[in-house]
């Protein structure tokens, strides 16, 4: 990506004062060992020097360090920031002075060079990628610092956009959400806020003076708004109304047959017959019964199930049926007529004729 910062670099009009912002990877162990490798980066790769403001946590900086960071950010024309954890740098950016100052800078016409992580905090919904994908929490949206809204934008980045480390086996795609976890994420969304897909190894640079986005580098970037989605390659140059969004319609990106892990359909054939489908879905759906017996009777339908797939030899009938009858005659017992007659309409289309009489039930086999 040096051809980006050498470009960014190469449109300022005042001698270049680049500053690396350190927050969104200020609580990892080896913190120094990473901002030593931008410097060395910007060094060698682009013979400037790269200042730093170190800003790692906002409740253990002393009063004289954050002065320090505010007055390199505010002596900055590029302001440069990447990777770590999203969430992390906007609970320590969030109200902060330093953030305050990154602002006015942005305001005053300084450049601002965001990737990968740093990039998901500056929309106004911001992907907490640690704790989905690392952590299990189910998909959800954190609130962004917004720093497109200065720009009259509504956006959620995702950087990654098409990554594909997970191999065959794991669907990395989307910043590592994946498919199916990425539609539910764009159904969250409010329907003013387009989403900004970035590929590996891409670029997307704003002009506020033009109103103008230019893809460069080597994928494309992908636009999600109004139920519709538009990539631009390489080379484009996109109009800020194209970022635009009224409308919240998922575009659906998971696959329905087979592709990864854990995406599964009948795609093999057609689905067997079930012959507890019926009453197991008037169970759950039921609105009288209460959800601990809703349980407790689909927990006695499973083991049913799970005898008949035992696939029993003839004669071994009696304990199968037996069971069903003593679940009809609970649920008779409790008034749940229409759940016994279900009960009793799964054994007769198995091929039990059932008999009540004074004396109790008896069957036979058809």
């Amino acid at each position: 990506m040096s051809g980006l910062h050498r470009a960014a670099l190469s449109r300022l009009s005042a001698p270049p004062h680049p500053v690396f912002l350190d927050t969104t990877a200020g609580y990892e162990t080896n913190i120094d060992a990473i901002v030593a490798k931008a410097v060395e980066y910007y060094e060698h790769h682009l013979q400037t020097e790269l200042h730093v403001a170190r800003y790692r946590h906002r409740d253990r900086i002393t009063p004289a360090e954050l002065a320090n960071a505010i007055a390199e950010v505010r002596a900055a024309n590029l302001i440069f920031a990447g990777p770590g954890s999203p969430t992390y740098a906007i609970k320590h950016w969030r109200d902060s002075p330093l953030w305050d100052a990154v602002a006015q800078q942005f305001d005053a016409g300084a450049d601002m060079f965001f990737a990968s992580a740093a990039s998901i905090t500056i929309g106004k919904y911001a992907l907490p990628v640690y704790e989905v994908y690392k952590a299990g929490e189910d998909p959800f949206w954190f609130e962004g610092l917004d720093l497109f809204a200065r720009l009259g934008l509504n956006l959620a980045i995702v950087p990654h956009y098409n990554d594909s480390s997970g191999g065959e086996n794991y669907d990395s795609r989307f910043c590592y959400m994946g498919a199916s976890r990425f539609d539910a994420l764009q159904e969250q969304l409010p329907p003013e806020v387009a989403i900004l897909g970035i590929d590996a190894y891409t670029a997307i640079c704003f002009d506020p003076d033009s109103r103008t986005a230019a893809v460069s580098g080597q994928g494309s970037v992908t636009i999600i708004g109004d139920g519709v989605q538009n990539r631009y390659e390489s080379g484009s140059v996109i109009p800020f109304d194209a970022f635009h969004s009224s409308e919240r319609r998922v575009v659906k990106t998971s696959a329905e047959e087979r592709v990864y892990g854990y995406e599964f359909s009948d795609s093999d054939g057609e689905k067997p017959a079930d012959e507890f489908a019926s009453i197991t879905e008037h169970i759950e759906n039921h609105p009288s019964l209460l959800p601990v017996d809703k349980v407790e009777i689909l927990a006695r339908l499973q083991s049913l199930r799970t005898a008949l797939d035992a696939k029993p030899a003839a004669g071994d009938d009696a304990p199968l049926v037996d069971l069903v009858l003593q679940l009809r005659e609970a649920l008779r017992a409790q008034k749940r007529f229409d759940l016994a007659d279900k009960a009793r309409q799964t054994l007769d289309e198995l091929g039990f004729e059932i008999g009540d009489t004074p004396q109790g039930t008896t069957w036979t086999r058809r």
